[in-house]
C-alpha cells in the first residue's frame, strides 16, 4: 500500500522563488512508494491551516517545503502524531535542516525522502509557544524583529541588520531557574537551543542534540565592540562555546525571568510573549525523516 505524503510549499521563504518545485517534486519523489499531493500557502495562517488539515487527514508525512519558521508551523502540528515530518530546505538559514545533514540541494533533499529514514527529535515550549531549533530571548530576538519587517531577505540582508544593531542593543538582567537550579545573568543574549545553529551555520549551542532529551542554554555575556568579529569566528567555526564571554548551562525545564516583555526568537520568528519565560522540553515527540 502507497503512503500518503502532502508537501505543503511556502512561495516565499528564504526570497526564493517556488515554481519549479513541484515539477522536481513529480520527477524526484517515488510514485510507487507515494500518492503525492501538492499544496501552496498563502500564509503564515494558512500554513497553519494546511498542516492542520494533513494531520487530521492522517497523512503519512508531511512535507515541510520552506524555513524553520514554515518548519515550525507544520511541526507543531504533526508532533505527538502517528504522522512523520520531512523537510526540503528552502528558506534564508535552514537552522534545523542543515542540523540534520539534510541537503540543500532540491533533488537531493526529495531523494532522501524516498529512503524513509526516520528518527525521533525533542521539542519544546516557551509558554504556550511551540519550537523545535531555539528560543531566545535579548538579541537574538531583537534582530528576528528586525528582520521580519526587512524589506529583503537573505542572508545579506541578516548580516547587515546584525551588523548595525551589535552597536545598539544593550544587555538585559535575567534571573534564570535551570531544573530548580537559580542563576542571575546579565546577557546580551539568552537562548534555549534543541538544535545547535540558527542557520547558515553559526552555532549558537555546538554541543546542543535534539534526541537526548536536555536543552543547551547559552549565555552571552556583555561584550567589548572590538572582540565582535572573534565571537562571530567562534560562532562559525563551532567553537562559540569556549568563548570568554559564553557561559553554557544544560537542562530539562528553564524559567527566565526577564526585566519586561518582549519579543522571544521562536524558530528565526519574533513572537511576543510574557515577560516571564517557562520552557519545557517534549522528549522524542517529532518523527522527522533524516538522510
Amino acid at each position: 500500500m502507497k503512503k500518503s505524503i502532502t508537501f505543503i510549499i511556502n512561495p516565499i521563504s528564504g526570497g526564493i522563488k517556488k515554481d519549479m518545485l513541484p515539477a522536481l517534486i513529480g520527477k524526484y519523489i517515488d510514485k510507487n512508494i507515494f500518492d503525492i499531493e501538492i499544496v501552496f500557502t498563502r500564509s503564515a495562517e494558512h500554513n497553519v491551516e494546511l498542516a492542520q488539515k494533513a494531520v487530521e487527514q492522517k497523512k503519512d508525512i508531511v512535507v515541510a517545503v520552506g524555513g524553520d519558521g514554515t518548519i515550525n508551523h507544520i511541526a507543531k502540528f504533526v508532533t505527538g502524531t502517528q504522522s512523520t515530518m520531512a523537510i526540503v530546505p528552502v528558506g534564508s538559514g535552514n537552522g534545523l535542516a542543515r542540523h540534520l545533514g539534510l541537503s540543500l540541494n532540491h533533488e537531493r533533499s526529495l531523494k532522501i525522502i524516498n529512503q524513509l529514514k526516520t528518527i525521533s527529535v525533542d521539542t519544546g515550549k516557551a509558554n504556550d509557544a511551540f519550537f523545535i531549533n531555539v528560543a531566545g530571548a535579548g538579541f537574538d530576538a531583537h534582530v528576528s524583529h528586525m528582520f521580519a519587517t526587512a524589506p529583503k531577505r537573505g542572508l545579506i540582508s541578516y548580516a547587515k541588520i546584525t551588523l548595525a544593531e551589535f552597536a545598539r542593543y544593550k544587555s538585559r538582567s535575567y534571573e534564570l531557574i535551570i531544573d530548580g537550579n537559580k542563576v542571575n545573568e546579565n546577557a546580551f543574549l539568552v537562548c534555549v537551543a534543541n538544535g545547535s545553529q540558527y542557520g547558515n551555520n553559526a552555532f549558537i549551542a555546538p554541543g546542543a542534540d535534539l534526541t537526548d532529551g536536555v536543552f543547551e542554554v547559552s549565555v552571552l555575556k556583555p561584550f567589548l565592540k572590538r572582540h565582535v568579529p572573534f565571537i562571530g569566528l567562534e560562532m562559525f567555526t563551532k567553537k562559540f562555546g569556549n568563548s570568554a564571554y559564553v557561559k553554557t548551562y544544560r537542562g530539562k525545564h528553564i524559567i527566565i525571568n526577564r526585566p519586561f516583555a518582549e519579543v522571544v526568537n521562536i524558530d528565526g520568528e519574533p513572537v511576543m510573549l510574557e515577560k516571564d519565560l517557562d520552557i519545557q522540553i517534549n522528549p522524542a515527540s517529532l518523527k522527522v525523516i533524516v538522510p
